[in-house]
């Protein structure tokens, strides 16, 4: 009863356009002064209080900041600029250097927004030059985007190691692999466009022009080794990784490329804290839904009537992909992961499956969901960057997340692709 009103509550207000912080938040708060008489109504504001106060949590608006710092700060035209020398003479070249760019941007934003609003500005007109269509310039830049969040650091996989109790570099090292395979099939398939339809210039390849953009790009190629290196290596958490990754965009954007100036500095401080604010808001309001289902044991009762379709741990993978993909599609990131993880961890454990397996499955799954219609934040950010239609660009971004989604199966299925890095490493 109580978890049919939660939801069915959530889903009315969404489809009457109410936002999703709102939509969770009042969902969960009528549910606790129609239904549940073990919750005064005072553990509303509590709740929202705990959700937003962690350690680890404040990872996410320094790692905001820092790629609003890096792409301000000429250090993700120096990585584009890079990109291009290394690969720009296989056939599809700029469509690989997006590819890369975004697999390195990865490795430091931990986000797919910033890395369209970064690549994408730089690449998409430039691929539109030689002539590749601007539908598969976006749909290229949206999906190659999404390597954001899997690559480590990721800001999603932050939030569901705080969610779910598990190490964050753990969660890091199994994204690792994924989001590579991730990106050389996508390689692959931008490789087979261009051969058969012509798209693109191929560049000779230089050595030397490779040296030169290295050291021009030398400070921002280092970046990611600072901020991984130090967590990997116990130097730092990543909480204080993210905010050396702050200090260190800072310095090289105004000292050494002196692209960032202290007026520009007060936007992206701006635009920074509405961006922390939204998501620490869709961080509370999710945290009151998921303590009103645990104080009534939903979780348990959902997981229970999981099992009784099925105990083949096959299927019910299977089971939870097909809702994840479903629930990406019409639900914030954030608010998902803080919502599902209660309810799903019971399942998991059931069926033997690891915790850190299955918080990159869950950070993929939703992830996908950035870029399908009708929440599809990546999806409309990289329509406005590229200045084309939605619609036009849905078809060829299909055949690209076939990549993403033929990763996400293997890894559901074969779970030694995403977890012999973090067994080889100790975790």
């Amino acid at each position: 009863m109580l978890a049919a009103t939660l939801f069915g509550l959530m889903a009315a207000f969404l489809v009457l356009g109410v936002p999703v912080v709102f939509a969770v938040g009042a969902a969960a708060t009528l549910a606790v002064v129609l239904l549940v008489d073990t919750m005064p109504l005072l553990v509303v504001p509590m709740s929202m209080f705990n959700g937003m106060d962690s350690f680890p949590m404040m990872a996410v608006p320094f790692f905001i900041l820092a790629g609003e710092l890096m792409n301000r700060g000429g250090i993700s035209l120096r990585l584009v600029n890079f990109s291009k020398t290394l690969v720009g003479h296989i056939t599809g070249g700029l469509g690989h250097s997006n590819v890369v760019a975004n697999a390195i941007m990865a490795a430091i934003s931990g986000s797919a927004l910033a890395n369209i609003a970064a690549v994408g500005r730089v690449l998409i007109p430039a691929m539109k030059k030689e002539k590749y269509p601007v539908e598969i310039a976006a749909s290229l830049t949206i999906c190659s985007s999404l390597l954001g969040p899997i690559i480590p650091p990721s800001i999603t996989m932050v939030i569901f190691a705080v969610t779910a109790g598990q190490s964050v570099g753990a969660l890091f090292l199994g994204g690792v692999v994924p989001g590579l395979l991730i990106a050389l099939g996508m390689m692959a398939v931008i490789y087979f466009w261009s051969r058969r339809r012509g798209y693109g210039e191929v560049q000779p390849f230089s050595g030397k022009a490779v040296w030169r953009e290295a050291r021009n790009s030398g400070f921002a190629l280092l970046m990611p080794v600072i901020i991984l290196g130090g967590i990997f290596t116990g130097v730092m958490t990543p909480t204080e990784a993210a905010a050396v990754a702050v200090l260190y965009a800072l310095l090289i954007g105004i000292f050494v490329y002196r692209e960032l100036t202290f007026r520009e500095l007060w936007r992206i401080l701006l635009s920074t804290g509405m961006t922390t604010s939204f998501i620490m808001l869709i961080i509370g309001a999710a945290r009151i839904f998921s303590d009103v289902m645990l104080s009534e044991a939903v979780p348990q009762s959902i997981a229970s009537a999981m099992l009784g379709v099925s105990d083949n741990p096959y299927i019910l993978l299977l089971l939870i992909n097909v809702l994840l993909l479903l629930v990406g599609c019409v639900m914030d990131t954030t608010a998902a992961i803080i919502i599902l993880v209660p309810v799903l961890m019971p399942v998991i454990q059931s069926i033997g499956v690891d915790p850190v397996l299955f918080g990159v499955i869950m950070s993929l799954n939703l992830v996908i969901g950035m870029a399908t219609p009708p929440i599809g934040v990546a999806l409309y950010l990289g329509a406005e960057v590229s200045g084309c239609r939605v619609e036009r660009i849905i078809p060829s971004m299909s055949v690209l997340l076939g990549v993403h989604i033929f990763v996400l199966l293997l890894i559901s299925y074969v779970p030694t692709v995403a977890l012999w890095l973090p067994h080889a490493l100790g975790y």
